[in-house]
C-alpha cells in the first residue's frame, strides 16, 4: 500500500480586508499526496494555488487566518506549529522551488556559498564534505562543469541553469516533499524539458513527492499522476491526470482545456470569454485609431523588409579580463507583409528579441544592414518629425506586464503619457482617449484612474496593449506577451489581439518560446538558433512538418497536451479519496523532534 505523506483537510484560509470584508483565498480545500507521487494543482492566477504551498511551510502573510482544517505531514498538523518549529521542516523535510530562479537565488553570494549554506543547515556535513556533496548535487541535477559553477554568481548563468541549481538546493537534505511553484515559467521548451526531466529523475531516485503548482497543462499532462483543479480557492475537480484532461466533468475544467493552445491544429478563436467590448463602447476608440491609418502600400510589397541584420555586443577590457565580442544576431533577412503576423521562435539567447529591438531602434545594428519600412530605408529619415512619425508607427508590447508600466502613474496616464509629453494631446483629450482605449481592450472605463498594482497580470498586459495602440501604429513588435499568464487569461489576450488585428489591419512581429501559441497566432514563422535563421516558412509547414533538425528538436521537446493518450508520468499511484475519514493530531513537542529525526535518516 502506498504511504500517504501530506493530508489537507477542509482547509480555509481567510484574509480580513480593510473595509471589514473577509477574502477567502482557500475555501474548504482537501488534498492527499503520497510518497514518490507527483500531484498537480492547477487553476487561474488568484485561484489559491500558491497559498496551499505557503500554508504547508508556515509562510502565510501575518494577517492570514486559518479558519478551518489544516495541513498535516505524516499525520502531524503542521499548520498548528509555532514558527521556531518550522526550522526542522523548511528545507529539511519540505523543499520549495520558486517561480523565478533569478530572484530565488541571492545575487551577492556565489552558487557554492548558497548550496553549502543549505547543506550545512539541513545535514550533518561540514567543510570539505559539504563542498563535495554540493558538487555531487549539481552533478545529479545535470549542471555541466559543477566544480566551476560553485564560484559563479547567479547573473553569470542562464535561467535554466539557475533553476537546476534551485532544484539541487531543494533536494540537498533529501526531503520527503518538494513544492514546485510554477518552476518552468518563461523557460524555452528545450530548457523546460531538461529541468523537468531532471526534477522527475531526482524525485524518482529519492522517492520524493512533488506538489506541482502550474498553469501549464502540457507540463501537467506529461508529469503528474494526479491533478486538483482550483477556482477562487475552491476545489472544482480532482482525479487521475488522464481522466481529468481527457474527460473533465465540470464546466470550469472544460473551459481550462478549451483555452490551451494546441500545436496539432489551428483555431480561429479560443472558446473562452473575453475580447473587444460592445460595439458602441469601442466606436470612438476605433475611429481614433483608423483616423491616421497609412496606406498599406502596393499590393504584394512588404511593409517591413530586413536585410543582412547583425548585432555584435562587445565587453570592455578590465584589469582582470580582456575585451570580448559576442555575435547575438548574424546576417538575418526577412519580410513582413501588411496585415500578417510573423513569428520568431528559438531558445533563450537565440537572438529573437534582439532582432525586434534593432527594428525598433533600441539597438544599433552592425554596419552593412538595411531596414526598409513602407518602402523607405530608415537610414534616410533625417528630420526630427520624420523620425518621430516612424517611431510612433512601430510600437512594442513587452514581456513583463509588471515592470513595463510606471507604478507611480495611473493606468490612464501610462497609456497617454508619451503623447502628452510630445504635445500631441491635452489633459482632457488624454483623459478621454485613455478611457476609450481601456474599453477597447475590455477593461472598464473608470479603471483608468487605478494604479497598476490594482490590476492582475492579464489586465496589466491589456493596458500595455492600449498604450501601444495610443500611437495609432501600423506595426507592433510583441515580445513574449503571454509568457507569464495562465491559460485562460492568455487565451483571452490572444483573442483580443486577433480581434484588434481584424479591426485595424495591424501587422505583428510575434516573438515567443511557446510554439503552440505561435501556431495559433502566426501566418509565417522563422526559427532562430545562435543568432541565425535555420528555417522559415508557413506555420502550418514549419511547426507541423519541419525540415531542419533543430526545429524538429524544439517540437520534440515541448510538453504536449494530449488528453487522448493520457499522461506520460511514470509509476502512477492512486490516491485515497479526500472524503475518507482520517485522524490528524495537533503537534506535540515529541512530534516536532520526530519529524526532525526522520528527515536526518
Amino acid at each position: 500500500m502506498t504511504e500517504q505523506l501530506i493530508q489537507v483537510d477542509d482547509l480555509t484560509i481567510a484574509y480580513p480586508m480593510a473595509d471589514g470584508e473577509v477574502f477567502r483565498a482557500i475555501d474548504k480545500f482537501s488534498m492527499r499526496v503520497n510518497r514518490g507521487q507527483i500531484v498537480g494543482v492547477v487553476g487561474e492566477s488568484g485561484a489559491g494555488k500558491s497559498t496551499i504551498g505557503k500554508a504547508t511551510l508556515g509562510l502565510l502573510d501575518e494577517n492570514a487566518v486559518i479558519d478551518t482544517g489544516g495541513v498535516s505531514l505524516d499525520n502531524v498538523m503542521v499548520t498548528k506549529l509555532e514558527e521556531h518549529a518550522f526550522a526542522n521542516i523548511r528545507g529539511n523535510r519540505v523543499g520549495y522551488i520558486y517561480q523565478n530562479p533569478m530572484t530565488a537565488l541571492n545575487p551577492v553570494l556565489t552558487i557554492g556559498e548558497q548550496i553549502i549554506e543549505a547543506i550545512e543547515a539541513n545535514t550533518d556535513k561540514r567543510g570539505s564534505a559539504a563542498r563535495a556533496y554540493a558538487i555531487e548535487l549539481l552533478r545529479q541535477a545535470e549542471v555541466p562543469q559543477p566544480e566551476d559553477r560553485l564560484s559563479k554568481y547567479p547573473h553569470q548563468l542562464s535561467g535554466g541553469l539557475c533553476q537546476r541549481i534551485v532544484f539541487a538546493i531543494a533536494i540537498s537534505a533529501k526531503p520527503d516533499l518538494i513544492i514546485a511553484d510554477e518552476p518552468t515559467t518563461a523557460l524555452d521548451v528545450t530548457v523546460q524539458k531538461a529541468v523537468l526531466d531532471t526534477l522527475v529523475k531526482l524525485t524518482r531516485q529519492e522517492n520524493i513527492a512533488i506538489i506541482l503548482i502550474t498553469h501549464d497543462m502540457g507540463v501537467v499532462a506529461e508529469m503528474c499522476d494526479y491533478v486538483y483543479v482550483l477556482r477562487h480557492g475552491k476545489l472544482v475537480e480532482e482525479g487521475p491526470t488522464a481522466q481529468v484532461l481527457k474527460e473533465p466533468t465540470q464546466p470550469y475544467s472544460r473551459e481550462l482545456m478549451a483555452a490551451i493552445p494546441r500545436i496539432d491544429h489551428k483555431v480561429d478563436r479560443f472558446a473562452v470569454p473575453g475580447g473587444l467590448g460592445k460595439a458602441e463602447d469601442r466606436k470612438r476608440a476605433i475611429d481614433y485609431l483608423m483616423s491616421r491609418r497609412a496606406d498599406a502600400g502596393k499590393e504584394g510589397e512588404p511593409l517591413l523588409s530586413v536585410r543582412n541584420l547583425s548585432k555584435t555586443f562587445s565587453s570592455k577590457a578590465t584589469a582582470l579580463k580582456a575585451s570580448s565580442d559576442f555575435k547575438a544576431v548574424s546576417d538575418v533577412s526577412f519580410d513582413v507583409f501588411p496585415g500578417e503576423t510573423m513569428g520568431i521562435v528559438g531558445e533563450s539567447g537565440s537572438g529573437k528579441s534582439t532582432v525586434g529591438r534593432m527594428i525598433l531602434g533600441l539597438h544599433t545594428p552592425d554596419p552593412g544592414y538595411e531596414i526598409t519600412y513602407r518602402g523607405r530605408n530608415i537610414i534616410d529619415l533625417k528630420s526630427k518629425a520624420e523620425k518621430l512619425a516612424h517611431r510612433q508607427s512601430l510600437q512594442c508590447i513587452f514581456q513583463d506586464p509588471y515592470s513595463s508600466l510606471n507604478p507611480r502613474m495611473t493606468a490612464g496616464d501610462n497609456i497617454t503619457y508619451a503623447l502628452r509629453a510630445h504635445g500631441t494631446l491635452g489633459r482632457e483629450e488624454a483623459r478621454k482617449l485613455s478611457g476609450d482605449l481601456m474599453e477597447l481592450v475590455g477593461l472598464p472605463r473608470a479603471s483608468a484612474r487605478k494604479m497598476p498594482h490594482a490590476f492582475s497580470g492579464g489586465e496589466r498586459q491589456r493596458i500595455g496593449i492600449a498604450r501601444a495602440l495610443s500611437f495609432r501604429p501600423d506595426f507592433i513588435f510583441c515580445d513574449e506577451p503571454t509568457s507569464a499568464l495562465d491559460v485562460t487569461v492568455q487565451a483571452e489576450l490572444l483573442n483580443l489581439m486577433k480581434d484588434l488585428q481584424d479591426q485595424l489591419g495591424l501587422t505583428l512581429l510575434f516573438v515567443s518560446h511557446d510554439l503552440a501559441v505561435v501556431r495559433q497566432m502566426c501566418d509565417r514563422v522563422m526559427v532562430m538558433k545562435a543568432g541565425e535563421v535555420v528555417e522559415a516558412g508557413a506555420c502550418d509547414k514549419v511547426l507541423v512538418d519541419p525540415d531542419h533538425p533543430y526545429t524538429q528538436g524544439l517540437l520534440a521537446a515541448m510538453p504536449r497536451f494530449r488528453p487522448e493518450v493520457g499522461h506520460l508520468a511514470m509509476n502512477l499511484r492512486q490516491i485515497p479519496s479526500v472524503h475518507k475519514e482520517t485522524q490528524c493530531r495537533n503537534p506535540t513537542a515529541s512530534d516536532v523532534l520526530s519529524i526532525s529525526r526522520r528527515s536526518r535518516q
